[in-house]
């Protein structure tokens, strides 16, 4: 008898192996931890008046803090070597609340602009999966590590990827105008912070993705305009100049229509072509 409490004892004692993570689940997180790195790097990048605008930025550092905590608390547990997956699903569900009761205090006190509440709400929103698809309490070290390098890739990763695309942009942008201008002299020109007006490219880092962006202006009035192209080739045929607008979509070239050049004034080049431009950018 008493041997064979001792073997319960004993088989009691040793810790069942946890279950793996499951890859749905993971394969959902890393998805969704990637999409909100993405818009939330994008919403804070200067593409609207060449400046940073810190009230923004301030604004999307609090609507994505979730997966901002989740990578960080990540970071700091793959450095140390260790478990942290219970303090990264905690601290998330401590902001999901926070933004929860801020958004009902809002709507109860009937004090703050109704943007304020939708701004939380949503707050609570991004944290909503990573609070219901991370898991809690994991005994197995390797799951764990496991867990953490998938929610490190899959934020920095977006940001990697975005930054590389912004670099590949600049020798696609190259190649697609010098396919268009063939043996004609040709130029490339880009918007100015001014509305409406260009500059010619003076250097590469000018035809990046992150940089080559059309400038939003405001006329005085509560909405924003986009009054020019993300930039133009200008292509002289015959003693004419050819205007093409770089699409994104198209990932080339496309000219511009007639109805285009007079709505946005594109009558005349900002830049002198020649024969060979991107040579010219290089000395």
């Amino acid at each position: 008898m008493k041997n064979l409490v001792k073997e319960n004892m004993t088989a009691s004692s040793v810790p069942t192996p946890s279950r793996p993570l499951p890859v749905l689940r993971l394969i959902l997180l890393c998805g969704w931890c990637s999409l909100m790195a993405g818009i939330f790097l994008w919403s804070v990048h200067p593409i609207a008046y060449y400046s940073w605008d810190l009230t923004a930025v301030l604004m999307c550092l609090l609507w994505f803090s979730g997966p901002l905590i989740a990578f960080a608390i990540s970071v700091g547990a793959l450095i140390l070597d260790q478990p942290a997956s219970r303090l990264m699903k905690r601290a998330v569900a401590v902001h999901f609340g926070v933004s929860l009761v801020v958004g009902l205090v809002v709507l109860l006190t009937d004090q703050f602009d109704l943007g304020i509440e939708l701004f939380t709400l949503l707050a609570g929103l991004v944290d909503l999966p990573i609070v219901a698809l991370a898991p809690g309490r994991i005994d197995n070290p390797r799951a764990v590590r496991l867990l953490h390098m998938v929610v490190v890739s899959s934020v920095a990763g977006p940001i990697a990827g975005l930054f590389l695309w912004s670099a590949l942009n600049i020798k696609i942008v190259e190649w697609r105008a010098l396919a268009v201008a063939g043996s004609h002299p040709y130029c490339v020109q880009v918007p100015e912070a001014y509305p409406g007006r260009y500059k010619a490219v003076t250097q590469r880092a000018e035809l990046a993705g992150l940089t080559m962006q059309t400038p939003f202006t405001n006329g005085g009035g509560s909405n924003d305009y986009q009054v020019a192209f993300h930039a133009v080739l200008v292509v002289r045929k015959g003693g004419g100049d050819e205007f093409y607008n770089w699409s994104y979509f198209a990932q080339s070239f496309v000219p511009v229509s007639d109805r285009a050049r007079k709505g946005l004034a594109l009558f005349r080049a900002d830049c002198e072509p020649i024969a060979a431009f991107f040579d010219e950018l290089d000395r």
